[in-house]
């Protein structure tokens, strides 16, 4: 009698339990679907939000030559102009690392950071935005962006020699598609078997800022990267500043009375440092493909700005040269990317990989 109650309890428990567990995966199925929807659909929000941030980056970094040729008409030379961008670069990023600090973050260079570090300064730091300024003022600013577009083509060739990598099919195809666009842009130059003194300036800028992409690469292994671009930042300020005071008798007295104020602090704080924010940042999570279309398609809208405010006509070979140059750099950005080597320095700062 007890051992026939005892298994009729068992038998009620157990219908008891699987309809209260029916009755709550019924329940819990529609909030379990809403749920997932909307973490879909808020990862495909954040997904948007991180590409419009690297076109954001890419196209702001991209409007350098276009401040930097109103600001040449107002009377600033190449080298001024760089010093102050330096200057008010090193205001802000010496504010942010004082205020990471502050939240206990602290950091330690190796031998091997601080060779890196000084040998990207006097490349990537010094001579190189040196030589860009420099060519800048002597080629229109749509000129000045399809000529270093070559830095990819220039990452490639000193990732495969110093870094071992793979030289892919891809990559052939968008080294051809860059050099294909250079010939047609610079096609009076080449029949003429001669290279304006711009367009070299701005073709070795783009080389010496690629071989420092590699040296930090190599070399720098830093966690935070946010404190090496301090450092180079201060180190090519002090340089800089030392060169004008060598060259120039006049020293630093231009900032005594500096022209055009307002548009001197836009151009670092637009076309570097909310650049450097924000395409770092979004960078990380950031499919190769997306990344690689995105360098593509910033530079042409920059050439159309270009175009638009500073009133430079586009000649057809122009064109052309844009359309070689947009497939070469897509070809191109997209294996970089999966290297973990960003393929396009937007500024002369870093950090220069993801």
């Amino acid at each position: 009698m007890f051992a026939a109650t005892s298994r009729l309890r068992s038998s009620e428990l157990c219908t008891l339990v699987e309809t209260q567990l029916t009755r709550r995966t019924t329940y819990c199925l529609p909030g379990f679907c809403y749920h997932l929807l909307m973490t879909a659909l808020q990862d495909d929000t954040m997904q948007r939000w991180r590409l419009a941030q690297l076109l954001i980056a890419v196209v702001l970094a991209n409007s350098k030559p276009i401040f930097s040729k109103v600001l040449y008409e107002a009377g600033w030379t190449p080298v001024q102009l760089y010093f102050v961008i330096l200057l008010i670069m090193t205001i802000v990023l010496m504010s942010h690392e004082i205020i990471s600090l502050e939240r206990g973050e602290r950091w330690g260079m190796t031998k091997k950071d601080i060779f890196g570090t000084v040998l990207s300064t006097i490349i990537g730091g010094v001579i190189g935005p040196i030589m860009f300024f420099e060519g800048l003022n002597m080629v229109t600013a749509t000129e000045s962006m399809l000529l270093t577009s070559l830095l990819p083509l220039f990452v490639v060739i000193f990732s495969v020699y110093f870094l071992k990598e793979k030289f892919s099919n891809q990559m052939a195809i968008g080294s051809v598609f860059l050099i294909t666009g250079m010939v047609v842009l610079l096609w009076p130059d080449v029949q003429a078997l001669s290279l304006s003194t711009g367009a070299f300036l701005l073709i070795a800028s783009s080389m010496l800022s690629a071989l420092t992409t590699i040296i930090h690469k190599k070399y720098i292994k830093h966690r935070h990267l946010d404190s090496i671009v301090m450092v180079r930042t201060v180190s090519s300020l002090l340089i800089v500043g030392a060169y004008i005071l060598v060259r120039d008798s006049s020293g630093l007295e231009f900032l005594a009375t500096p022209q055009n104020v307002w548009l001197v602090l836009a151009l670092p704080l637009i076309a570097y440092l909310i650049p450097f924010f924000l395409y770092f940042r979004a960078l990380r999570k950031v499919k190769a493909m997306d990344a690689g279309i995105i360098a593509a398609m910033g530079r042409v809208i920059g050439i159309v700005m270009a175009s638009s405010l500073l009133g430079e006509v586009l000649t057809q070979n122009h064109l052309i040269s844009l359309g070689l140059i947009t497939f070469g750099v897509l070809f191109i950005n997209v294996p970089l990317t999966k290297w973990r080597v960003v393929p396009s320095r937007l500024m002369e700062i870093g950090p220069l990989r993801k």
